[in-house]
This record gives structure tokens, sequence and C-alpha cells, in this order.
């Protein structure tokens, strides 16, 4: 091939326009995937919805079917759901100064005991403070001791005193004694100037005497003063005490411990993270939550329909998916002072007598309430005995029924079909069957046709019959 075809053709090919992609692809691939984008997120909404009537389930009271009947003396008021909680708060540990978390000793779920070592916090500040207060100490002490050292030498400098004024004053009665000696003889018998020199030596006597007793106030004085001061070095003391002590509480609050024996619930604290106080997060400055597995109750949700059968004191038996082979029994400690509008439910406190150790904290537990017992063989009339809360469902909401099985369309609080499996009793009432299980008091049945209804279906209620 030659020089001139191979530059024919690199210009045959230069000359032939490059075609691209027609202009209307790009805002075409960017309204489809706006439409892909909100079909996924509101594509629900734009289905059509299913136009349905409803009734509602209630609650009646009435005699107990013979299949539901207990062997036992007691009648079943009703049955709650609820969760599990420490009796009757769980137990935090914050940090009680600010730090940063050395090293954590516990897990979630371990037992401790009390005085357990749960966490250390970063001390070496803390530390120094306490060294330089309880050298701070020691300086005071040695002040003190080395200022009362002279107390000894004062004492013994004012017995020299106390003596010296002794031997002064006995000097100064025998010189007296000569002057008056000298001065009672004849005229004569001794010159003037011998009475006057003794009468001198007297007098100059007795200037010492008050020499020597001016020395011992002030020695008294000096020692009062030391007495003073050891008093204000002694409040100084107690105050290097005190900052000693406050020191070292800071230096052990820097290794928290557990307040009582427990179980872990939750662990806040990890290595190199920081635990604060006076912080607006209120789990800032905790460690771990503790709860006494011998304590437990259980917070139970009680449908306001059927709360009128509460009372403070009431039996209450217990099972959870947990413990199947194990039934706890439990009191009725204390009713809460508001209901839950969004559940319509009013929440019942139930300690729990025999909580087995395998038991934590929100767990689900089924509960079955019982009259208040009274006095012995005596129970309350809300209800009276023989009677109990009945389940009842409009009978034309219920299809497939074969025995005390049937299946029913359910009104979701969202708006939705949900398809249930029943459990039915013998009981039958103006057009309302009794339901053991499967559906819970206030909630909406779907009445016929059901044709249209698929699990899932959004609803739209025509019409609601109570």
């Amino acid at each position: 091939m030659s020089l001139s075809s191979l530059v024919s053709t690199e210009t045959q090919t230069q000359s032939k326009p490059v075609r691209g992609l027609p202009g209307w692809v790009l805002p075409a691939g960017l309204v489809l995937g706006f439409l892909i984008i909100f079909g996924l997120l509101f594509g629900e909404r734009l289905l059509p919805k299913v136009e349905v009537r409803t009734s509602q389930v209630v609650t009646l009271r009435g005699n107990a079917s013979s299949t539901a009947s207990s062997p036992t003396s007691r009648q079943l008021l009703f049955q709650a759901s609820g969760w599990l909680e420490p009796d009757p708060y769980s137990i935090q540990v914050p940090a009680l100064v600010n730090g940063v978390v050395e090293e954590v000793h516990v897990l979630e779920g371990q037992s401790v005991k009390k005085g357990d070592l749960l966490a250390t916090l970063v001390d070496d500040e803390a530390r120094l403070n306490l060294q330089k207060a309880e050298r701070n100490l020691d300086t005071i002490r040695a002040n003190i001791a080395a200022h009362c050292s002279l107390v000894p030498e004062i004492n013994a400098r004012l017995v020299s005193a106390k003596a010296k004024v002794e031997a002064e004053k006995a000097r100064l009665a025998e010189l007296k004694d000569t002057a008056n000696r000298l001065k009672a003889l004849p005229e004569g018998a001794a010159s003037l100037s011998e009475t006057n020199i003794a009468i001198m030596q007297a007098n100059r006597q007795e200037a010492f005497v008050a020499e020597a007793e001016s020395e011992i106030p002030r020695l008294e004085a000096e020692l009062a003063t030391i007495d003073f001061q050891r008093i204000a070095m002694g409040n100084g003391f107690s105050e290097a005490e005190s900052a000693r002590d406050l020191a070292q509480l800071a230096f052990d609050r820097h290794r928290i411990t557990a307040p009582t024996a427990g179980r872990v619930l939750e662990l806040y604290a990890q290595p190199g993270k920081k635990r604060m106080l006076d912080m607006d997060d209120p789990t800032s400055a905790l460690i771990v939550e503790l709860y006494q597995p011998t304590q437990m109750q259980a917070r139970i949700d009680v449908p306001l329909n059927e709360a009128s059968g509460l009372a403070v004191g009431q039996e209450v038996e217990l099972t959870t998916d947990l413990l199947n082979d194990i039934t706890l029994t439990g009191t009725v400690t204390r009713i809460t002072g508001e209901a839950d509008l969004a559940r319509n439910t009013l929440q019942a406190k139930v300690a729990i007598a025999n909580p087995d150790d395998r038991l934590r904290p929100e767990m689900l537990v089924r509960a079955k309430f019982y009259p208040l017992v009274k006095d012995a063989g005596e129970t309350e009339e809300a209800p009276s005995a023989g009677e109990r809360l009945v389940l009842m469902a409009p009978s034309e909401a219920l299809f497939e029924v074969s025995g005390q099985q049937a299946k029913a369309w359910v009104a979701t609080t969202e708006a939705t079909a949900e398809l249930r499996s029943l459990t039915l009793g013998n009981s039958e009432k103006d057009g309302f069957r009794e339901v053991r299980d499967g559906l819970r008091s206030g909630e909406q049945l779907i009445l016929p046709p059901f044709n249209k209804l698929d699990e899932g279906a959004r609803l739209s209620i025509i019409s609601n019959n109570f």
C-alpha cells in the first residue's frame, strides 16, 4: 500500500460525520427515572381502594363456655400482653466526676456483686491532686510541730525566772535587814557611810526584784501567743485535711463500683469514651444500668374496655415463650394514672413472685387476670363469679367456619386488609359469635362481600357498624 493511498483513506475517514444519540433520549431518560422513583415512593397511594363495610369486635360480660371453664374455682377475667421490666425500676450507675473511661470490667448480661469494680476513669490528674494535698497537709503538720517545740524552752525559762525572783527577794530581805540594824545602832557604833551604803544596796536590790518579776509576764505572754497561733494553725490543718479528703474522694470516684448486687442491663461506657456531668444528654455520665433478677415485674397494656376488671392486689398468671413449661405468678401492684390514647389501653404493673433467672427485661409475656380475692372463698363483684369478659365478633364477618375454627378479614389501623385465623367459642348472641383467640377488643372486621379482598389491600371504609 502506497503513501498516497493511506492519506486518501485517512481523509475519507475524517470526512464521515459521527452519529450521536438523538436529542430526546436524555430528557426522556430523566422523565422515566422520575416516574420510576415516584412510583416506588407513592405507588401504593395511587392504587385503587376497595370499598368495604366494617363492624367492631365487642366485649361482653357473660357466662364462660363449657369448654373454656377452668378446673379450679378461679374464673379468668381477661387476658392481655405486656413486657418484663425491673421492679420497681432499673438502677443507673453514673460516673460522679468528669473523665475519660480507661477500662471497662463488665459486659451486658454479666452478674455483679455489691462493690465489684465496673469501670475506671483516667486518674492521673486526680492522683497528682491527692499527692499535692497530702504534701500540703504534711507541711502544715510539720510547721505546727516546729512552732510548738518552743513551749518546753519557754516553760523552763519561766520556771527559772520565778526562781530568780525568789532569790532576788531573799537577797532584798537580807539587805533590808542589814540596813535596818545599822540604823538601829547608837550613834558612833557604825559610820554614816556604812549605813548609807546598806540603804543604797537595799534600794538597788528592789530594782533587781522588779526586773526579775517583769520577766514572768513576758514569758507567759509568749506561751499564750504560741497557744493562739497553734489554734490558728490547727484550723489551717483542718482545712488542709478537708482538702485532702476531697482530693481522696475525687480520686476514689475514678473507680466506679456496683452499688448493689444485680445484672448489667445496658452498658454505656467503653474505653476512651468521655463521661460528663451537667450535660443535656441524660446518659452522658452513665456507666452501666443494672437490674436485680430477683425483682421483676411486667407492664401489661390492658384494653380500656377490659380495664374495669383491674384492681390492685388481684392475682395474675404470666407465661412467656422462653419458659413454655413454667407459669409465673404475680400480683397487680399499681395501675398507671394515664391511659394510652394511641393504643386505647391502660397500663398495669404486675410484680412477679417467682421470677426465673433466665428472664430478661423487654421479654414479651401473656397475662391472665383473675378476680381479686377479698377473703377466703370470696371474690369481688367485678365481674361476678361465673362471669368473664368475652370477645364477640359479628357472625356475618366470619367465613370458612369449621367447628371452632374460622377466618375473618380485619381492617388494620393502616386501612389495609389482614386475613386472620380465629378460634371460636360456643356462645352466640344477637348475630355475634364468641371468639377466644385471633382478635382483640375494638378491632374492625370487614363485612361481606370478600371477593375483591387480598392480603394487604388498601381499604376505603364506607360504613362502620358499632
